[in-house]
C-alpha cells in the first residue's frame, strides 16, 4: 500500500514539477511584458498562468485523495515525505522512491519560492507603496 502511494504520489509530484516550471516562465513572460508596458502580452501572460494554476489544482486534489485513501498514521507519513525543507533529508532515507518523491516535492517548493518572489516584487513594482507587501513591510518596521 505505501508503495504503491509514494509511486503514484510521484508520478503527480513530478506532472506538478513540471506546472510550477510552466508557472515560473509565464511569471518571467509577465515580468517582462510589464517592462514593456504591454498591456496585450501581460493579460495573455496572466490568463496562460491561470491557467496552468487551475491544472496544479487539480493536482493537488489527486493528491490529497492519495493521502486520505488510507489510516491516519499513512497520512502522516505521505506528508511527511511532501514536507522536507532540505536535500539532506532526502537523501537521510534508504529507499530510492521515497527519496525521489521528496526531492521533487523539495524542488517544487523551491520553484513555488522564486515564483513568489518575483510576484512580490512586480506588485511592488505596479503598485508602489499602495502594494499589499509594502504595507506589510512598512507594518513590520513598526514594531
Amino acid at each position: 500500500m505505501i508503495e504503491e502511494c509514494v509511486a503514484d504520489l510521484t508520478k503527480l509530484m513530478k506532472q506538478k514539477y513540471q506546472k510550477m516550471l510552466k508557472i515560473d516562465n509565464a511569471t518571467n513572460d509577465i515580468e517582462n511584458a510589464l517592462k514593456r508596458n504591454d498591456k496585450v502580452s501581460t493579460e495573455m501572460f496572466m490568463n496562460m498562468r491561470m491557467e496552468i494554476m487551475e491544472e496544479i489544482d487539480s493536482i493537488d486534489n489527486e493528491v490529497q485523495k492519495i493521502l486520505t485513501s488510507g489510516d491516519e498514521e499513512l497520512y502522516y507519513y505521505l506528508k511527511g515525505l511532501l514536507k522536507i525543507d532540505t536535500q539532506e533529508q532526502a537523501m537521510d532515507t534508504e529507499y530510492e522512491d521515497e527519496k525521489i518523491l521528496m526531492l521533487v516535492s523539495l524542488r517544487i517548493h523551491n520553484v513555488l519560492k522564486g515564483v513568489i518572489e518575483k510576484d512580490k516584487e512586480m506588485n511592488k513594482r505596479i503598485l508602489g507603496k499602495d502594494s499589499y507587501y509594502s504595507q506589510n513591510e512598512t507594518k513590520k518596521n513598526m514594531y
